[in-house]
């Protein structure tokens, strides 16, 4: 357990500087690097805690990975990343009607048409977004099994 958590949360950190998303005709690759670079979200005490819980779980990914290394354990931060892109999408999907009045979309939010969306956004997916939702993923579960099977 203790390696898959170094390794899930090495992944799940170094996916802040690989490409998530790699538009064909867009320009630049995406990833939460150049997104806090070019101003898509910011670092201040005024940032949304939807902010704060996204990059937090990169740090917590990279402690757990370094606590693990150290033997120290990790598994509580190793749960707290992998639960952090679960809050965060949790939070857009609670939102996402008034997401959408507010970026002004003209078309409705369907979640039964999240399957096509899927479909069209599947092709321009790039490495960085697999380490981390892959990285999370595991470490949730690898962070779960480890402090449950301690009581």
């Amino acid at each position: 357990m203790r390696a898959i958590i170094i390794l899930a949360g090495l992944a799940m950190a170094a996916s802040w500087g690989l490409t998530w998303i790699e538009p064909p005709f867009a320009g630049q690759h995406l990833s939460p690097m150049t997104m806090l670079a070019q101003g898509v979200f910011t670092l201040s005490p005024d940032a949304p805690w939807q902010v704060w819980v996204f990059l937090g779980g990169f740090v917590a990914a990279g402690l757990a990975a370094l606590m693990a290394l150290t033997g120290r354990g990790g598994a509580v931060l190793a749960m707290v990343a992998g639960a952090s892109p679960l809050v965060v999408l949790g939070d857009a999907v609670i939102r996402a009607d008034g997401l959408r009045r507010d970026l002004g979309l003209p078309v409705r939010v369907d979640f039964g048409d999240l399957a096509q969306s899927w479909a069209l956004l599947e092709d321009f997916i790039r490495p960085g977004f697999w380490a981390y939702a892959g990285g999370a993923g595991l470490l949730l579960i690898a962070g779960l099994t480890r402090v449950l099977t301690r009581r």
